[in-house]
């Protein structure tokens, strides 16, 4: 803890002295001409950037609210009679409550648009960007690097806001962590731990706004040593959209989250770090590079924002950042390359916390039952509810005299079943999971297995068990028991997730070779071929079920690159080319298990019939996984002969049935403007199961976009 908060002091130390020392040489006039001096030496450039995205289909971002699968659709439901609340003497989940001649409500059809609001928004992405540098060199030796970010969002997405909501079941409950996300209307940019403190403490953010330092840092660069202290970017990967040595930094994915300009290759979305990075150019052949930096994580999305990955019908997860010191501890890594006639040679060592980190069940810290009332002074919940809340509270407490050994029939942990529930991952509210159809489509479309996921909560927070709930052996039995939960909220209940960071050690090697050939008008000559692989042994990965801590697996990464600068007639300049695979053993693109693949959620487009008894199991499957991932890309450049116009493209693809296809025209009419136009074609359903692939989870992504750039 003391290295970290050490580098840091220094720091700002560092920079306050200077603008210390430059202030006491004003006031006196700057009589030797050192600010003058100084003055000379510094340069600045600044940048106005407008970024627009239309969306181009139909097709809305189904992981918020508002567009979320069966928000149009009806699902029936029906109670069952849990098994522990007789001791067991009927089967699991098996026996339906009778609706007693309508007494008892335990069976519907249920909607979320009778519930949610429907969204349909034209924009996908709107953003005003001013970024500036400063570039302030002391001596030929030593400069002063600062890179400024300010970005602002007008919001004019017509977003879910949770306050439309607040008189239905009780509104969308906080407590139990900072809720900054979940709460009011969608916030773009902040970024919290469980406690309310910025994940990224040199960020400064509101709900529409960021202020950032992709850089601060001094540079002392002499002969073959290069040093850099501050604030930084660490960039060690060569691909575009994989990331393979890439190792040292997380990705920030608020912004337009990976569908910007792909051949900027990751430039905007590294995290910045407080680290200490050397370079030593031991000879003409062999360069080190190393690095010790505090560990910083990867920024997800927050719900209901334009780009968000995850259901919101979950909480934001609870980041334990800091309440699990993990912004107390230090990532470390080493890489060396060698030159040696046509080939090059790299390896790399990191000891790194996994910056995307596991994700996992959590209490939710929230006390709320499943009757109440709302601020407007209405009344929620239903008989059913009010039922088992009259049956929890007739149980004897655990160590009283009826109850001296614990029995989930008999007896109770908790004074009431709200402060059981605030024990759980489960919360009663509006725009949560309304159905067990929903449930098993939130978890397919984050690569979980919903019915892994039942039996997680049940073993790992007794006092789900405490609420008469109990393991499932199949997706019936689940169905069962979480509609015979959902109908007892009188409406739907948020799961609560947690993040978690585990250290790591990963090990690169990798190859380039420069390929000749006697004709230099063949396509080979000069043909550059990267390889880059990566073996990392107990990586951490979120386990399907959301179990804590979750799944240890040993993984290898391959990449292989093909560049080549192709001048295919003497009227254009030359084209730069890549081609790109990458085979993965154990985890996606993203980060996720592929044990988490191959589950669906059944048919999205088929209503059922309104007052159909009994719940609806069709087409539910959970996942089986896939034993690898392979992806392929092809990107590249041509420009115009007068460099007014640039042609790019990026295509991604996923073996299993997905695409990703972005073709960009730059036009640079002069004066300082620049302009982008293209567009992101997302297809994750070309042929197999959708959920087999990595695309489907931007599926909804389809758009044109324009960004305006003017350099001051």
């Amino acid at each position: 803890m003391y290295s970290v908060h050490a580098m840091r002091r220094a720091i700002c130390a560092g920079i306050v002295m200077m603008a210390g020392s430059a202030a006491a040489r004003a006031d006196q006039g700057d009589s030797d001409g050192f600010l003058s001096y100084l003055w000379g030496r510094t340069t600045f450039n600044g940048l106005l950037r407008n970024d627009t995205a239309i969306h181009t289909t139909g097709i809305q971002n189904y992981d918020n609210q508002g567009n979320a699968p069966f928000q149009h659709v009806a699902v029936p439901r029906q109670a069952y009679l849990p098994p522990t609340l007789v001791g067991g003497l009927v089967p699991k989940w098996t026996v339906p409550i009778p609706n007693s001649l309508g007494l008892i409500h335990t069976n519907d059809t249920v909607r979320r648009d009778s519930y949610i609001p429907n969204s349909n928004t034209l924009f996908d992405y709107q953003e005003l960007r001013f970024s500036g540098e400063m570039n302030m060199a002391f001596t030929d030796a030593l400069r002063l690097n600062i890179q400024m970010r300010a970005v602002f969002d007008p919001d004019v997405y017509k977003s879910f806001d949770a306050r439309s909501v607040a008189n239905v079941q009780g509104g969308i409950a906080a407590g139990g962590g900072d809720r900054y996300a979940d709460i009011g209307a969608p916030n773009y940019f902040e970024s919290k731990g469980r406690n309310g403190g910025k994940l990224n403490p040199t960020e400064f953010a509101g709900r529409q706004y960021m202020i950032d330092f992709p850089t601060a840092l001094l540079e002392y660069k002499r002969d073959s040593y290069n040093i850099r202290f501050g604030l930084q970017q660490i960039a060690w990967g060569q691909a575009i959209f994989f990331q393979t040595f890439d190792m040292p930094d997380g990705l920030d994915l608020r912004r337009h989250l990976v569908l910007d300009r792909a051949i900027e290759e990751f430039s905007d979305k590294r995290v910045p770090a407080l680290a200490l990075r050397g370079t030593l150019q031991a000879s003409d052949a062999i360069l080190v590079d190393g690095y010790v930096e505090k560990f910083q994580p990867s920024v997800i999305p927050n719900p209901n924002t334009p780009y968000n990955v995850a259901p919101a019908q979950f909480y934001k997860p609870l980041d334990n950042y800091y309440t699990g010191n993990y912004d107390s501890k230090l990532n470390y890594g080493i890489r060396l390359k060698a030159d040696y006639g046509n080939w090059g040679f790299s390896a790399m060592f990191v000891s790194r916390l996994n910056p995307l980190g596991v994700f996992s069940w959590s209490e939710s810290g929230i006390n709320k039952g499943l009757t109440g009332t709302n601020p407007n002074g209405s009344a929620w919940g239903n008989d059913l509810g009010a039922l088992v809340q009259t049956a929890y509270a007739a149980k004897a407490p655990v160590g009283s005299a009826l109850c001296p050994v614990y029995n989930p029939t008999t007896c109770r942990m908790y004074g009431s079943a709200g402060e059981a529930l605030s024990h759980t991952p489960l919360t009663i509210g509006p725009g949560g999971v309304y159905s067990n159809k929903e449930w098993f489509g939130a978890a397919g479309s984050l690569r979980l297995d919903g019915l892994k996921m039942v039996n997680t909560i049940i073993d790992e927070y007794p006092a789900v068990r405490d609420l008469y709930a109990s393991p499932v052996d199949n997706v019936q039995e689940a169905s069962n028991l979480l509609n015979t939960f959902f109908l007892a909220s009188d409406g739907s209940i948020r799961g609560n997730v947690q993040r978690d960071y585990y250290r790591e050690n990963v090990f690169g090697l990798g190859g380039v070779y420069v390929n000749e050939t006697e004709d230099p008008g063949s396509f080979w000559n000069q043909f550059i071929v990267n390889f880059e692989g990566q073996y990392t042994p107990a990586r951490r990965l979120t386990d399907v079920g959301l179990a804590h801590g979750g799944e240890k697996t040993d993984e290898y990464i391959l990449t292989l690159v093909g560049e080549k600068w192709l001048r295919y007639t003497e009227a254009f300049p030359a084209a730069y080319l890549a081609f790109e695979f990458q085979h993965r053993s154990a985890s996606d693109l993203v980060g996720l298990s592929l044990k988490g693949y191959g589950g669906n959620s059944g048919t999205y487009g088929v209503n059922a019939p309104v007052g159909v008894q009994g719940n609806d199991y069709s087409g539910i499957k959970t996942p089986g996984g896939i034993s690898s991932a392979n992806y392929l890309a092809f990107a590249g450049f041509q420009p115009w002969p007068n460099r007014k116009y640039v042609a790019e493209w990026a295509i991604l693809y996923d073996v299993k049935g997905g695409v990703l296809v972005q073709p960009l025209i730059k036009w640079n009419p002069g004066h300082n403007l620049s302009v982008d136009l293209f567009y992101n074609y997302v297809n994750g359903h070309l042929y197999g199961t959708p959920t087999d692939n990595l695309i489907r989870a931007i599926d909804s992504s389809n758009e044109i976009n324009l960004r305006i750039s003017y350099q001051l």
